[in-house]
């Protein structure tokens, strides 16, 4: 059983990195995005402290950790290629380190310089004490203690975090681990998996989900809990896929349980879209569904239909099914003992030669081969 008091204790200490971030902050006190504008870069930040600054302080040459206006997927995750021993074109970072997880936990630094910076990745940020000011335009939003947000990838933003007493943690994930491990979650009908549809299939989406001040009890433990074993597999490579995946799908079915007449849209679309709900309904019958059967299930158009899943995904209807019964069949590749016929017949193919053509266009592997690559990967995953 986790003490979490102990975990809050080692939250609260102070690296080397936060001190050094703290000691510029206090000798110079900053408040972004107003006279102190969001900054893209160290040379930036020094420059602007410079202008403002009233004690005299040595400034470090270099960052602390690691600030750019992006951040990819290899930088954080273990690569798609097996063995999973990492190689020279995967860039180390300063914090946190690179992992061999599809998700990571970590601690926001406090006095970080607020930095706007997209992810190719999804992030969620939950304020387990004290507060955080997150950034959108250029504009803050105070975010009090036991506030959640979940952004989604390609969107500048910034977070702050100037106390001592105050502690985030971030949870960044892929964004196909959303469709590869949670899929119980996209099978429900909610705002959060419309949010998730849109996010892994609708071209320029932008939305944020922001949960204000939930006072869980359980979303905290769940989120301290994710974090503690995520630095099991930095410290000691024992953490468990499997057991951080359910810490996340107890944080997401608490959300949607308990806490969705409060959610808040900060940016995007806020009206209901039809997509989520189309790419739902292709999904549930890709074995045998056509564009005039999703026509008539949606009073639309056959013509407007295409042009519409055209414009609002990038992909045309057929090539949009295919990559939904690729997705679903590599999942039974992964996760169960079916044969690739019987695979096959459930997702929707009836040309084997065809259907091996294009998984291995998709994959860059046979069905075969993709399935011992896979449980390869699970058998170095699981506890020791």
């Amino acid at each position: 059983m986790m003490d979490n008091q102990r975990v809050l204790t080692d939250l609260l200490k102070f690296d080397a990195v936060e001190a050094g971030y703290r000691r510029l902050y206090l000798a110079n006190p900053y408040i972004p995005g107003s006279e102190f504008p969001l900054i893209h870069s160290w040379a930036e930040f020094v420059a602007q402290y410079q202008t403002q600054q009233k004690q005299a302080i040595s400034i470090p040459t270099e960052p602390l950790s690691d600030i750019a206006p992006r951040f990819y997927e290899n930088q954080f995750f273990a690569p798609r290629t097996f063995p999973t021993a990492l190689t020279d074109t995967v860039q180390s970072l300063v914090y946190p380190p690179h992992l061999v997880s599809e998700i990571v936990a970590f601690k926001h630094l406090r006095y970080l310089p607020a930095f706007e910076h997209s992810l190719e990745f999804v992030k969620i940020t939950y304020v387990v004490r004290g507060c955080c000011h997150f950034y959108l335009h250029g504009s803050a939003t105070f975010l009090p203690a036991g506030s959640l947000i979940i952004v989604c990838p390609n969107i500048n933003q910034a977070f702050f975090v100037n106390d001592d007493d105050s502690i985030c943690l971030n949870i960044i994930m892929r964004r196909t681990t959303f469709e590869e491990a949670f899929s119980p979650l996209l099978m429900e009908s909610n705002q959060i998996s419309d949010f998730f549809w849109q996010m892994l299939y609708v071209k320029d989406f932008s939305d944020i989900l922001y949960f204000p001040a939930l006072n869980n009890p359980e979303i905290e433990d769940a989120i301290l809990h994710l974090y503690e074993e995520s630095q099991e597999t930095c410290q000691h490579q024992g953490g468990s896929v499997i057991i951080m995946n359910s810490y996340v799908m107890l944080l997401f079915g608490q959300l949607i349980r308990h806490h969705l007449a409060g959610v808040q849209v900060l940016t995007g679309q806020h009206q209901r879209q039809a997509m989520p709900q189309i790419v739902h309904y292709i999904s549930e019958n890709k074995r045998t569904v056509t564009l005039p059967a999703i026509a008539k299930q949606f009073h639309l158009s056959k013509g407007y239909l295409s042009r519409y899943i055209k414009r609002e995904t990038g992909y045309s209807f057929s090539t949009l099914l295919q990559k939904l019964r690729l997705k679903e069949a590599a999942r039974l590749l992964s996760t169960s003992d079916l044969s690739v016929e019987e695979i096959i017949e459930r997702v929707g193919y009836s040309d084997l030669s065809h259907f091996y053509r294009v998984f291995k266009a998709t994959y860059g592997q046979t069905p075969g081969d993709f399935r011992a690559h896979e449980k390869s990967i699970q058998a170095l995953q699981r506890p020791r």
